[in-house]
Order: structure tokens, then sequence, then C-alpha cells
């Protein structure tokens, strides 16, 4: 554990998101970061551990809703104080929540480094993470950096990140590239450098807000305007005047002033369901299994989510059965990205609504 000083960097961990893409397991009022995916604690609690091997708990902030507050507190009464909660009215995506922190850590702590991740990612082992971040907090001065994890295979959920020159311990970033179609990522990872972007940044609050103010005012002048930590309706206020827009578009591509750091870590973003495959350990015919006992019978590369004392399958392949108490979604892999149009369609029936809250 870091000793406690003003030198441990702000940890800010992202974790409004929806999850759509693992329903029925995810729901708006019970996304994904608080279920129990792939241990015996939750995706946010997951996060919140191995911030605590890089700073103090009292530094370690959640980037939410206030009925997600409610219900984070809820489950883990101990995981961040109450105090250590930033409230967005409303989910604009990463770069107004990470603009509207930035300035409160101004404000509260003077300049500290910020550490910015997301709270539904799968990294092992802990001790590779903590050694990355450290040597990512050291190019912080007056950079912004971000991790750089190296492909293992043409992956189109994922944005990718193109090297320049070699820095000490790290590398000049030469640009970012939004989710390609299977051909184009099939050219990225044939090159030596282009990385994954796993979405974790380090930087200091005086490098960040003076990117936004370069590059983003449109975000970052109404919130300074409104000057609303404490008060809601304001801060409402100020949110209906700004986009909705990740960090990666209205600062990274457009910053010269960025390095990356390859990570030293497995990293995997559990953002489906597909996603077990990678992050969950399956049996020689490789179906991955989650929940109560499951017997597969001459079936292959099933994903499975069960309730049941038992449930059996019989000479199915590439399935994905997931049980809640109230749903029973069966999908076949290859239509799982469909899944949000699915959700879509559900959200139009007002009788089926409820299974999507």
């Amino acid at each position: 554990m870091p000793k406690n000083t003003q030198e441990n960097p702000i940890v800010l961990v992202l974790a409004g998101g929806k999850g759509e893409r693992f329903w029925p397991k995810s729901r708006a009022k019970s996304p994904k970061q608080l279920k129990k995916v792939y241990s015996n604690k939750t995706l946010l609690k997951e996060t919140i551990d191995r911030a605590k091997t890089i700073t103090v708990p009292e530094r370690i902030f959640i980037g939410t809703n206030a009925e997600l507050k409610k219900k984070i507190l809820e489950s883990d009464p101990e995981m961040v104080s109450k105090s250590n909660f930033i409230l967005e009215p409303e989910g604009k995506n990463t770069a107004p929540i990470i603009a509207l922190a930035s300035l409160l850590f101004k404000e509260r702590f003077g300049d500290p480094v910020q550490i910015v991740l997301s709270a539904d990612a799968y990294i092992q082992p802990i001790k590779e993470f903590t050694k990355t971040m450290k040597l990512a907090i050291e190019q912080a001065n007056d950079r912004l950096v971000i991790l750089g994890i190296k492909p293992n295979r043409p992956e189109t959920g994922y944005g990718y990140i193109a090297t320049g020159k070699t820095i000490k311990n790290g590398y000049e970033v030469k640009g970012f590239f939004e989710k390609p179609d299977l051909k184009t990522a099939s050219k990225y990872i044939k090159k030596q450098n282009f990385y994954w972007n796993p979405g974790i940044f380090v930087w200091k609050t005086s490098t960040i807000l003076s990117e936004f103010e370069k590059y983003a005012p449109y975000i970052l002048t109404p919130l300074q305007s409104f000057n609303s930590f404490g008060n809601q309706k304001k801060l409402k206020s100020a949110f209906k005047l700004l986009p909705s827009e990740a960090i990666d578009t209205a600062i990274m591509e457009k910053s010269i002033n960025t390095n990356m750091i390859k990570a030293t870590f497995n990293w995997d973003d559990v953002g489906s369901w597909i996603s077990m495959e990678r992050v969950i350990p399956g049996d020689k015919e490789e179906n991955h299994h989650i929940g109560k006992k499951v017997f597969y019978y001459k079936s292959r590369r099933n994903i499975s989510s069960i309730q049941k004392e038992l449930v059996v399958f019989l000479g199915v392949d590439d399935i994905i059965v997931v049980e809640e108490e109230d749903v029973l979604f069966i999908a076949s892999k290859k239509s799982i990205g469909d899944i949000k149009s699915l959700l879509a369609s559900l959200k139009k029936n007002n009788s089926l609504q409820k299974y999507i809250l």
C-alpha cells in the first residue's frame, strides 16, 4: 500500500456506463461494473483494489451518476468514501466527466497527477499493472500519457494507437485510429508500432486542463462558468450545453503532446459475452461457463451464465445462454453483435421495457 502523502496520484474510475452488450446480466439500474464476472469481486471492486496498489484510498474517486452512486454504496459501503464520487447529471461519454473531475481536483488538490481507469477491464497480473503505472507516472510531468496493449488478434472492437520514435520507457504517439473493420485490423497487427488503446490515461491536472482549453473549450468553458461542484441543478444546466464526446476525439486525437507506455500486463475489455472466452477458463471443447453446474455433451465453443442447479447442453455449438431471475437469453455467437439493436426493439415495447432497466 502506498504511503499517504500528497505525492500520491489521484485515480478517477469511470463507472457510469450501461454495459448494454452484457445484457441481461447488465441492466441500466444494475450495470456490469456492479456484477461479479471473472472473480468473486465485482468489476468495480476489482478496479478499486487495483488502484490501491498505486495510490491511497483517500485519493480514489468514482465518476458515475447519482443512481449508481446509491447502488455502489449499497453493495459495498467501504469501497470508497461517500465524498469521493463525481456525479454527472447525464451520461455524455468520457470527455465531460474527465473535464469536470479535473476542475474539482484542481480546486481540492492543486496540480496532482491523475490516472483515469475504466471500471470494466480484466487486468492480470496486478504487479505488472503497478509497475507499468509507475513508469507512466514518471512520464506525466508535462505530457499526456496513454497505455498501449500489444495486440494478439485482429480485434475490430478496440481503437488503435500508432507510435513514433522511442523515448525513455515509451514512445511518442503518431496517431489514433478508431475501431477498424476486420481487413484493416489484420493489417494493423502486422505493424510493429500499432497497439490497442485500453483507455488508461495518466496526466497532470494542469496539463489536461490546458489541452481542454486548447482543443475542447466548448466542453471546459460551460463547466468553468457554472463552477457548480456542489450544485447539481447548475451542473445539470451546464451538462445540457455539452456534447456527448469521448476523451479520445475531444483531446487525444488532436494533441501533439502525447506519449505511450507499453503495458506489460494482460488486458481485456470485459465488454461483451464474447469476451468471456478470453477471461474465463474453458474446457477442452472451448466451452466457457459462469455460475452453477453445467454439463456439456457433444457441445463446443459455447458461453453460459446459469443460475439453475444444472443445465445440460446436448449437441449444440457456438451459442450463448444467459439466465437471470426474470430473463432467459439465448443467442448464436455470430448474431451477438446485434444485441444493441435487440435492446432498442425491446425498449419500444411498453410491456418489455422493464426487462432492460
